[in-house]
C-alpha cells in the first residue's frame, strides 16, 4: 500500500516533576569527551519529514556499531569544562487521545442496572474533547523538548528533525496530525500513515503477515508464562467487586469472581479467543474511564457510582487484557518487535530525526513495554494501563564523559487534567514517572549504556528464546 499524508491540523519507576533534565542523579563531571559523532551508517542523507517512512529492520552494520561503540583515547589537552548530561534524541510512542467507545467494548454492559450514556461522537473516533487533550499533551512535550535544547524555543525545527508516524485507525491518524502541529506550530510538518484501515506492519505485524503466529502455540506459551487468565485474576477480587458496584450488579449471577476463564486459539488459528471475567470487565473498565476523561456529567460516569478509587481499580482490570494479548513474550516479540527495531534504528543513526513520534494504541505501548522490561503506575490509573493521549518516552542522553545512555519515562495527563482540559506547561506538568529498563543489567536500568541497551533489546526480539 502506498503512503498517505494526514492533513495538518512506581511500579518500576520514580515519580518526578516536569522540567527534570534527567541528569539530577548524575551530578557534574569533568571528564574528557569521547567525541563519538561518527555516523553509524555510511551514505545516509538527511531526509524531509514527509518522506520519512519507518524502517523496522535494523541494518547489521548499524547494530554492530551500537554494540562496539566506545571511547577513543584523545590527545592530552586542557581539562574539560564541567557540564551536565545532554538530551540528544527522543522516541515517543503515544496512545491516541480520548475516543468514543468501540463497538461492543463494554462487554459487561448487559449486567448494568440502567441504560448506558450515549456518546455524540461515532464509535471509535477521537472526540472533540479528546482532540484538545492531544493538543495539550503535544504542546507540553514541545515545551519540555525546547527546555532540553532538542527543539528550538521559537521558529520551526530544522528539516527532518521531527518525524510523526501514525497507525491507520482514524483516531490515531487524527492524533498524529494534532501532535505534529503541536510540536511545530505552523511549520507544516505532516504526520505520515499508510492507507486508512490497512494493516501497517509496523503496528500490526501479525495481521499484515509480517510475523509468524500460531494460535495454539500462543495459548500454550501464555499459559506457561502467566498461568492463564484465571491465575492472572488472583488478587484482584477488590477490582472485580468495584466493577460490580459501579454496574449496580450485586446479585449472584453477576459475581465475576466465580465465572470460569478460558483462552483458546481462534477458529482459523490466527488469533486468540478469551472468555470470562477479564474479557467482560477489561473493555467495560476502559469505557468507564473514558466517560470521566471525556467530561460527561458525573451522574453519567458509572451512573454516579464511579468514584476515583473505583476508576483506578477498573483501570487495572483493563490492563489485565494486555497481560494476555501484549505482554507475554510470545505476543510481545511479534507485535512489539517492529517498533522496538525502529527505536534501535533511530538511536543508531546520527541522521535520524531528533524527535520521532509514533502514534498507536494501548496494546502497542504494552507490547513495547514488555520487551523493554518496564512497568508504570500513574496516580489515578491502574498499574500498566496506558492513559489516553499519554506516551512512553525513550530518551538518548550523552553524559559528561561522552557515554550515550538510554532512559525511559512515562508521560500522561491525569484523569482530572483530561476531564477539565487543564493547560499544561513546565510549571503545571502532566504526570511523569521515570522508568527502570528491566531489560538492562541491574544498576544500569535508570541510565542504560546504549550498547548494552541495543544488545539486550535485540535478545528480547528472538521469537523462541
Amino acid at each position: 500500500m502506498g503512503c498517505r499524508q494526514a492533513k495538518k491540523t512506581g511500579q518500576g519507576g520514580e515519580q518526578t516533576p516536569a522540567g527534570d533534565d534527567g541528569s539530577d542523579a548524575m551530578g557534574i563531571a569533568s571528564l574528557p569527551s569521547c567525541g563519538i559523532n561518527t555516523p553509524l551508517r555510511a551514505g545516509v542523507r538527511q531526509r524531509s519529514t514527509a518522506a520519512l517512512r519507518p524502517r523496522w529492520r535494523m541494518p547489521a552494520l548499524a547494530l554492530g556499531a551500537l554494540l562496539l561503540i566506545g571511547c577513543t583515547p584523545r590527545p592530552p589537552g586542557p581539562p574539560a569544562i564541567a557540564q551536565t548530561a545532554q538530551l540528544e534524541r527522543v522516541v515517543a510512542v503515544f496512545r491516541h487521545g480520548v475516543r468514543a467507545p468501540l463497538q461492543g467494548e463494554a462487554a459487561a454492559a448487559h449486567y448494568a442496572d440502567a441504560p448506558w450514556p450515549q456518546w455524540s461522537t461515532p464509535a471509535s473516533l477521537l472526540t472533540p474533547h479528546g482532540r484538545i487533550g492531544v493538543q495539550l499533551s503535544g504542546d507540553y512535550l514541545r515545551r519540555w523538548l525546547a527546555q532540553q535544547g532538542v527543539l528550538s524555543r521559537s521558529g520551526c525545527p530544522a528539516a527532518g528533525s521531527v518525524s510523526v508516524w501514525a497507525n491507520t485507525d482514524q483516531r490515531t491518524i487524527d492524533s498524529g496530525a494534532l501532535l505534529a502541529e503541536a510540536l511545530a506550530p505552523g511549520c507544516g510538518i505532516v504526520a505520515g500513515h499508510r492507507q486508512a484501515g490497512s494493516n501497517d506492519p509496523l503496528f500490526r505485524p501479525i495481521e499484515a503477515g509480517a510475523a509468524p503466529f500460531d494460535g495454539a502455540a500462543a495459548v500454550a506459551a501464555i499459559d506457561r508464562q502467566t498461568g492463564g487468565p484465571a491465575t492472572l485474576l488472583r488478587g484482584h477480587a477488590a477490582e472485580l467487586q468495584a466493577m460490580q458496584q459501579i454496574l449496580g450488579c450485586t446479585r449472584t449471577p453477576c459475581d465475576f469472581a466465580q465465572m470460569p476463564s478460558t483462552l483458546a486459539p481462534s477458529a482459523n488459528g490466527r488469533g486468540l479467543v478469551l472468555g470470562g471475567p477479564i474479557d467482560l470487565t477489561s473493555g467495560t473498565g476502559e469505557v468507564l474511564l473514558l466517560q470521566y476523561a471525556e467530561g460527561l456529567p458525573l451522574s453519567q460516569v458509572g451512573w454516579g457510582r464511579a468514584t476515583p478509587e473505583r476508576l483506578a481499580q477498573v483501570s487495572r482490570l483493563h490492563a489485565l487484557l494486555f497481560d494476555i494479548y501484549a505482554r507475554p513474550h510470545y505476543m510481545a516479540s511479534r507485535s512489539g518487535a517492529p517498533l522496538a527495531r525502529e527505536v534501535l534504528q533511530r538511536f543508531g543513526d546520527v541522521q535520524a530525526p531528533k524527535v520521532s513520534v509514533f502514534v498507536g494504541s494501548d496494546t502497542h505501548i504494552a507490547a513495547l513495554s514488555s520487551l523493554l522490561g518496564v512497568h508504570f503506575h500513574l496516580p489515578g490509573y491502574g498499574a500498566d494501563d496506558p492513559p489516553p493521549g499519554g506516551a512512553l518516552l525513550l530518551e538518548l542522553w550523552r553524559e559528561p564523559d561522552g557515554q550515550q545512555v538510554v532512559r525511559a519515562r512515562y508521560l500522561a495527563q491525569s484523569l482530572d487534567q483530561l476531564r477539565t482540559l487543564a493547560p499544561l506547561n513546565l510549571e503545571h506538568p502532566p504526570l511523569q514517572q521515570k522508568l527502570a529498563l528491566g531489560v538492562c543489567t541491574a544498576g544500569q536500568r535508570m541510565a542504560c549504556p546504549l550498547p548494552e541497551f541495543a544488545r539486550a533489546l535485540e535478545e528480547q526480539l528472538q521469537l523462541d528464546r
